[in-house]
């Protein structure tokens, strides 16, 4: 079974796949004991294990970063972009943001009309969606988009939503870049605002390709940073603030994560919500001297790390350590319902359950942040609190417990774990009420977090509601949103929508089935075990 979904089953991923075990087992080993032990005891998960002394995880840059030349075309530059996108995301163990994308390009020579430049990006995006990473996956890249004004930030703009409604060559959708719009009120969300038509256009691509999602440039935690040097990174990823610098997510990223099973520590608590707190806490302890154990031995590796031999993080030229201490270090979690079912001994497939004990899960995040800015207090790292993407960790995490706990974890027998504070998939609601209950967790998970709602149908024809629903979580303060729902095409003949076991225009049985799997789009048949059994029970709000 996948790791991930953005793997291809092909001769290099065999390869790549054993070489990372033997990478991986020589990792655990050669860690102290008690990091190697929590983590194959399923308590916590050491994310990117076979790049512990090699390289960091996700990183904001530029497009300057990777093409230096000005006076160039953008088509031109777009070529020379993908070569620099493969360059890094061979170097680095997780994503790519371009977090002012629209801004960045509007430095470049423009004189293509806007159906060239339309085409351009179709182009660079299919090569995007070329297996150029270890060769089996497709680059981790997301850009960000939206809060630029110029006429040619607002081309650049609009030829990227362009480009990703017309999908490939075709017509199919594309699964990479991941595209961001960033929500700024006063520069896009209303009609006298200078980019609410690009708002616009944001909506109907939504609404027909679930691309793109919203960055919230207004929320509280948000609004006193420059709009244009921060977004998301990968497909959640937040870094914003800098103890050792300027509030930007430029230049910078998240060095490394583990994830925390919080229905293990739930099943070892006994029912008692006050053991399970400080469990958590010292939990979150051993955590950050893993988290700080890891920092210390890259800064101390060998191994080149690409960013800064090519000046890509802030003060490489101060050296490794230097460099990566403005890079966040991020604990997860996953769980956060699930447990509360295993301590409470309930069920929130009940709405009305779910809001009943809706402050003591909003207690169990607060106590989390609290315990993580200590960590910033105390080691003068940037630690963050992230609400964990989780996609093999899921089922990785409740087999496991499952095979030690049996029917004694209810959670774990349905063979996934929900992923951080996401209300449970197969709880029937409504979904401006998923968005309010939702929205408290945001500003809590400072390393990056995101909402969704699950809809029955394909909504193309009805952008208005979209748009109330984006205002709507962006009103509530939500970090990250995005809207999810059964993206479905025919392979013969090409009719979209929600398809059934065959296509209703021409009778095939050749569908291409695409749903959002931790933040990115993927085929349905590419899911790992536990995301397929999670997307078995998915109920759409309604």
């Amino acid at each position: 079974m996948n790791e991930l979904a953005n793997i291809q089953k092909n001769t290099m991923s065999s390869i790549l796949g054993a070489g990372e075990k033997v990478c991986k087992s020589a990792v655990l080993d050669g860690i102290p004991e008690r990091f190697a032990e929590f983590h194959r005891q399923g308590y916590i998960h050491i994310h990117d294990l076979e790049f512990y002394d090699k390289t960091y995880n996700c990183i904001g840059v530029s497009v300057s970063d990777l093409v230096k030349d000005t006076d160039i075309q953008v088509s031109t530059v777009l070529r020379r972009l993908y070569r620099g996108i493969v360059s890094l995301t061979n170097n680095q163990s997780g994503g790519i943001g371009f977090l002012d994308f629209d801004g960045d390009m509007a430095a470049y020579r423009m004189d293509e009309s806007d159906e060239i430049l339309t085409e351009a990006f179709r182009n660079f995006f299919e090569d995007l969606n070329i297996y150029s990473r270890k060769g089996c996956e497709k680059p981790y890249t997301t850009l960000n988009i939206g809060c630029r004004t110029s006429t040619k930030a607002r081309r650049i703009a609009k030829a990227v939503l362009s480009a990703a409604l017309e999908g490939n060559s075709e017509g199919k959708p594309f699964i990479f870049p991941n595209i961001v719009f960033k929500y700024s009120r006063a520069i896009n969300g209303t009609e006298s605002s200078p980019n609410y038509d690009i708002f616009q256009m944001a909506l109907k691509g939504t609404a027909s390709r679930m691309i793109p999602t919203y960055f919230n440039c207004d929320a509280p935690f948000n609004r006193n940073a420059n709009p244009n040097k921060i977004g998301i990174m990968g497909c959640r990823t937040r870094v914003v603030a800098d103890i050792h610098g300027n509030t930007t997510g430029l230049n910078r990223g998240n060095i490394a994560c583990v994830t925390t099973n919080l229905v293990r520590l739930a099943i070892d608590s006994n029912h008692d919500f006050q053991v399970f707190l400080k469990k958590i806490g010292t939990l979150f302890e051993e955590c950050k001297e893993l988290l700080l154990h890891r920092f210390a031995t890259l800064c101390k590796g060998t191994s080149p790390i690409f960013a800064i031999e090519k000046g890509l993080y802030l003060d490489s030229e101060k050296g490794r350590e230097v460099a990566l201490m403005h890079g966040t270090l991020s604990i997860g979690f996953i769980g956060l319902w699930d447990a509360l079912s295993e301590l409470l001994d309930t069920d929130f497939s009940d709405v009305d359950n779910l809001r009943m004990h809706h402050g003591k899960a909003l207690a169990v995040l607060q106590v989390m942040r609290q315990k993580v800015d200590s960590f910033i207090e105390q080691s003068h790292m940037n630690f963050s609190l992230l609400a964990s993407a989780a996609e093999a960790t899921t089922g990785i995490f409740a087999d496991r417990d499952f095979k030690e706990y049996g029917i004694q974890c209810k959670s774990a027998a349905k063979g996934f774990y929900t992923n951080s504070f996401h209300i449970p998939v197969d709880t029937s609601i409504r979904l401006f009420e998923k968005i309010q209950l939702e929205a408290p967790f945001h500003k809590l998970c400072n390393g990056g977090c995101i909402s969704y709602v699950e809809l029955d149908e394909q909504p193309c024809y009805n952008v208005g509601a979209i748009q109330k629903v984006v205002e709507f979580a962006m009103k509530n303060n939500c970090n990250y949103f995005g809207i999810n729902f059964p993206l479905d095409q025919c392979n013969a003949c090409g009719h979209f929508g929600r398809i059934g076991d065959t296509c209703s225009s021409c009778g095939s049985s050749d569908i291409l089935r695409l749903r959002r799997v931790s933040g990115y789009l993927s085929e349905k048949r590419a899911f790992t075990k536990g995301k397929k059994r999670e997307l078995n029970l998915r109920k759409a709000s309604f």
